[in-house]
């Protein structure tokens, strides 16, 4: 399954869950629609409850006043929310399901096939580039899936979570893993690398074309001096298990849950991208 196609799944299994919601508060809710009437600057409010139809086919309707039924107006306005939320949502599943059917597979001998006459005729080798591309980005996927050793330092911080389920200690964690998921960059999040007797475990590790690991620490809380103070001891430690910055080691910095989303998207096009793929 493409990225696209994960993603549109991701999108599809939420707009059933809210499906659910929305059709569970239409059950639970009471008959009839609301009707405003005004009176100068006073509103009376309406249950218009339908009663069906009269001999002649004309659509009868009881009128019940609940201005004062707060509970009522409220439980109608929430049905109302929910009829166009279900709308909408019913739209935007047709849509996606249809987006879905009408993609393209994207097999190398598919997209090989779309090639000119020329192209097809050529020998296996002048397409090896592209061969190495895949199979390095097939490797990095399989890799980041395997089992490793996570930190187990103080769960009970991992209070956010990701779109794909992993939980993490902070919105920018956050935020900086939903943009890799974006570029469908494989990586895994707190793996354990040791420094003599100590345990370590940066932010996020990749594997280069190479197949050679890389880190990401993004510091996150530098306005804190006690933070800093075990940021320059972390680094000196890393350093002294051969992983530098400009070299295996990328390190980003805000002062506290103010992180800058552009800086973040300029480290993964010029830092961590070029450095999947073979040049």
């Amino acid at each position: 399954m493409s990225y696209i196609q994960h993603l549109i799944n991701e999108i599809l299994t939420n707009l059933s869950h809210e499906k659910k919601v929305y059709m569970k508060m239409l059950r639970g809710s009471p008959e009839g629609g609301l009707v405003c009437e005004k009176n100068g600057e006073k509103k009376r409010y309406q249950q218009c409850i339908p009663m069906g139809k009269t001999a002649s086919g004309q659509y009868r309707y009881q009128r019940r006043a609940i201005t004062e039924r707060k509970d009522i107006i409220s439980a109608l306005a929430t049905k109302e929310y929910a009829r166009v939320a279900l709308r909408v949502i019913n739209h935007n599943i047709r849509v996606l399901t249809e987006a879905m059917n009408a993609l393209l597979p994207m097999a190398s001998e598919d997209i090989l096939a779309g090639t000119r006459k020329t192209y097809k005729s050529l020998p296996d080798s002048y397409f090896e580039p592209v061969r190495r591309a895949k199979a390095t980005t097939r490797r990095q996927h399989a890799w980041a899936e395997e089992p490793y050793t996570q930190s187990t330092y103080k769960p009970e911080k991992k209070t956010k979570t990701t779109s794909r389920g992993l939980r993490v200690r902070s919105r920018a964690e956050l935020l900086i893993a939903e943009m890799l998921y974006r570029y469908d960059i494989p990586f895994r999040y707190e793996q354990v690398v040791m420094a003599g007797r100590y345990e370590l475990a940066p932010d996020f590790t990749f594997l280069d074309h190479e197949g050679n690991p890389f880190y990401w620490e993004h510091c996150g809380m530098m306005a804190d001096p006690d933070y800093v103070n075990h940021y320059l001891w972390k680094r000196k430690t890393y350093e002294g298990i051969s992983i530098c910055e400009w070299e295996n080691m990328i390190y980003t910095y805000d002062p506290g849950d103010n992180i800058d989303m552009r800086e973040i998207e300029a480290v993964i096009q010029t830092k961590i991208l070029p450095r999947l793929q073979a040049a």
